[in-house]
């Protein structure tokens, strides 16, 4: 929104809110909302992904949980459903933190609290959590291994979805000269890809990545090894190598 005064005439309705933003939202509303986000593609409400993580790791009935990057509240809101005691989510990006606003009020959010900030230094000082939540943020760091280093001195239990680095998939894809060739990060044996944002998603304004023009994506065997070296054992699933997007995977780690 601009900085000129806006008033709504209508009555009030949820497409009200949800028209705050339009143009901007990623997430489709469930169907008996009776609302409409634009461009709205993805059905996060709907996302096999949590359930999934909630019988690897859980039951999360009663548990506190540390979620990373909540882009616009539909995983809050299934974690909720699922009985945490409490959601603790971290956005860093201004706009999606107002839009999870928007959502925790149009979905009745009880025990979700939404928090502006990096969530990089608040791993330094935080509480533990008794699961941490990281859906669609690894592959947007520059430093993904300082990120996975701090959430697993915060948590047993940790769920990643993210794109990762495969030579083969990126080679056969239009867009490989966005990727730069793998090396070995920060000294250690753990290998990834440097990847430049396009400039159509960076121009636009419902952009949710990182705060950088780049990110690092990891291999695969070294997101996986990362867990294995600090005792977690690993279940993986959604590994889907001719994403679009990118190859991507989740995996549930536990000690």
């Amino acid at each position: 929104m601009s900085g000129e005064r806006e008033f709504v005439r209508s009555e009030p309705t949820l497409q009200n809110v949800l028209d705050i933003f339009h143009g901007e939202w990623s997430t489709i509303m469930p169907s008996d909302l009776g609302a409409v986000s634009h461009p709205g593609l993805a059905h996060l409400f709907e996302d096999p992904r949590i359930a999934w993580a909630n019988r690897v790791l859980g039951p999360f009935t009663d548990l506190d949980i540390l979620e990373l990057g909540p882009l616009e509240g539909a995983h809050s809101y299934l974690l909720e459903r699922l009985g945490a005691s409490s959601v603790t989510a971290i956005e860093g990006n201004a706009r999606a933190f107002l839009k999870c606003l928007c959502l925790k009020e149009v979905m009745g959010m009880k025990r979700v609290s939404y928090k502006l900030g990096n969530f990089v230094p608040y791993l330094t000082s935080c509480q533990d959590f008794d699961v941490i939540i990281a859906c669609g943020v690894l592959y947007h760091m520059t430093d993904p291994l300082l990120l996975l280093e701090r959430i697993v001195s915060k948590s047993d239990r940790v769920m990643i979805w993210t794109h990762y680095y495969d030579q083969d998939a990126i080679s056969a894809r239009e867009d490989q000269i966005q990727f730069t060739k793998p090396t070995a990060l920060n000294g250690t044996r753990y290998r990834g890809s440097r990847r430049f944002y396009p400039e159509a998603a960076l121009s636009w304004r419902g952009f949710s990545g990182g705060s950088e023009n780049y990110a690092v994506w990891l291999e695969r065997d070294s997101l996986i090894q990362f867990f294995i070296d600090r005792g977690f054992e690993t279940s993986v699933d959604f590994d889907n190598l001719p994403n679009p997007n990118g190859p991507a995977l989740a995996i549930c780690a536990k000690r």
